[in-house]
């Protein structure tokens, strides 16, 4: 782990869940769409049973993934930031300077 990794980290550890949550959710959206690989964006009212159930999992998890995003965004800003007063936090890591 690099310097720059542990401070972004320690910052804002939440991160790291939500990058492992749009791992697991990248993984539920292709196992869907490869058990039924007709899905739609959205569900209709011809789908039924299984098939209606994982077309709303798969909305979900779209909209999860862009929630998941734009927090991400936000939280960007404030990584980029250097703490001004934390010396572990602010020395560079020489193999990258």
């Amino acid at each position: 782990m690099t310097l720059e990794e542990l401070r972004r980290l320690l910052i804002a550890p939440e991160i790291i869940v939500i990058d492992l949550t749009d791992a697991a959710l990248a993984a539920l959206r292709r196992a869907l769409l490869v058990e039924h690989p007709t899905l739609g964006e959205f569900p209709s009212d011809e789908q039924s049973g299984v098939r209606r159930r994982a077309a709303l999992v798969l909305y979900a998890a779209d909209r999860l993934h862009a929630a998941l995003q734009a927090y991400r965004r936000a939280v960007e800003p404030i990584l980029r930031e250097l703490p001004p007063d934390d010396p572990i936090l602010t020395r560079r890591d020489p193999r990258t300077s």
